[in-house]
């Protein structure tokens, strides 16, 4: 009779738990063009009146997802600074309702058709480290505010006697910090998956190369919430003095804190870089892992989904003494990626060219305190941050493809 009880309130809790998801039912999602002042004066009035507005930006064009109730006072706000408006999606929920339609239909075993939460993660992660005991290791870079490990892979080849080399350059991957963008820990278990099953001898010497460091998810709360609660968070899980929750994990990072692309508001839905810099657990005991890295010579971040390659400093058009050669070997990377599905990512360039200012990300702050030679952020692609899950490998084989690129160019100018 108690485990009776006690699996109807499991089952109640459950039901609970799935009412809560946010189906966003005719939400409307439009692409913006115009000046940039427009595009920036139409963001600031949207947020003053409403603080939870879903929108990216590049130069010349925004992106937002908007509530119905508002629509009205969108067309207006349209109107009067003379911008242009496609509508790409009538209703959302359609796509979100997909994806849920496919994350249950998903096999037991883990597979690249389907979108998993952070635990089927964490339990690839683990599984692989028991398939391969003598080429990975289980590492844990930190923890998150409800508790959740920042886990990852280390995959270090040995030396045909059978000893683990320790003298290789490291090669990291950080993928997830924005939880809503789904197709980058996809992307990068699909990668971890190829360097350890590949017989290709181009993977496996990519493999042989680098001490590699991977971590599928960053933000492990986000992204739970993310696929259980609101497909469209973006932020940590953090309680703020006020009540709001979490901040942007990309805008948190001790590198000019705060003064592009960010909010002080903590009810800010996207851009709230946190009371200070590290103020979240997740950077905080990230970056103090990061900073323990000998030999680290890549730092390489996925997102999503611009199809763009960028390079440090995000909030700056200065740039960096060997941009050139971020430049060149970033090229070679993205030519190897064309080749796959003859889809060319733009760049590579900073985002303060290609996109908007942005401070405190992840990226320019290893550059600039590790002084990390090869950093890059890598923009996948996709459509208000949906990828087909049936369509994982397509992105997959391209990420495998540009990594080698990466790897080549910079072996071809002497970086190791």
């Amino acid at each position: 009779m108690l485990l009776l009880f006690f699996l109807h309130i499991l089952y109640f809790s459950h039901a609970v738990f799935i009412d809560k998801y946010r189906d966003y039912k005719d939400y409307k999602y439009y692409e913006l063009t115009g000046s940039r002042e427009g595009l920036e004066n139409l963001r600031k009035f949207m947020l003053n009146i409403d603080e939870s507005l879903i929108h990216s930006e590049s130069l010349n064009k925004s992106e937002i997802i908007l509530s119905p109730h508002l629509v009205t006072i969108f067309s207006e706000a349209v109107k009067k600074e003379n911008l242009k408006v496609n509508v790409l999606h009538n209703d959302i929920s359609e796509i979100i309702r997909l994806e849920k339609v496919n994350a249950r239909r998903r096999i037991k075993k883990f597979s690249w058709n389907a979108y998993y939460d952070v635990n089927d993660i964490h339990q690839f992660i683990l599984n692989t480290t028991k398939v391969n005991p003598e080429w990975t290791e289980l590492i844990i870079a930190g923890k998150s505010y409800e508790g959740r490990k920042i886990l990852g892979l280390r995959i270090n080849t040995p030396y045909e006697n059978g000893q683990r080399e320790t003298g290789k350059p490291v090669f990291f991957i950080e993928s997830g910090i924005h939880a809503r963008e789904w197709i980058a820990p996809a992307t990068t278990t699909y990668f971890i998956n190829q360097l350890l099953t590949s017989r290709d001898p181009d993977i496996t010497r990519l493999r042989d190369q680098f001490d590699w460091r991977i971590f599928p998810t960053v933000n492990p709360d986000g992204y739970h919430y993310s696929y259980n609660v609101d497909r469209y968070w973006r932020k940590t899980r953090s309680i703020s003095s006020n009540g709001c929750r979490g901040a942007d994990p990309n805008r948190n990072w001790d590198y000019n804190w705060g003064q592009h692309s960010a909010s002080s508001r903590p009810c800010d839905y996207q851009l709230y870089a946190g009371s200070k810099p590290f103020s979240e657990i997740e950077t905080r005991t990230l970056s103090k892992y990061i900073s323990s890295i000998d030999n680290l010579l890549f730092y390489v971040a996925f997102h999503s989904y611009a199809s763009l390659l960028l390079l440090p400093y995000s909030d700056s058009l200065e740039h960096v003494d060997n941009y050139d050669d971020l430049v060149q070997i970033g090229q070679r990377s993205i030519e190897y990626g064309s080749r796959v599905n003859g889809q060319k990512y733009d760049g590579p360039g900073t985002a303060a060219e290609t996109l908007y200012k942005a401070s405190g990300g992840s990226m320019d702050w290893v550059r600039y305190a590790l002084k990390t030679r090869l950093v890059y952020t890598y923009e996948l692609r996709g459509s208000s941050f949906h990828w087909p899950p049936e369509k994982i490998p397509e992105q997959g084989d391209e990420v495998v493809q540009m990594m080698l690129g990466l790897a080549d160019g910079a072996k071809e100018l002497g970086y190791y």
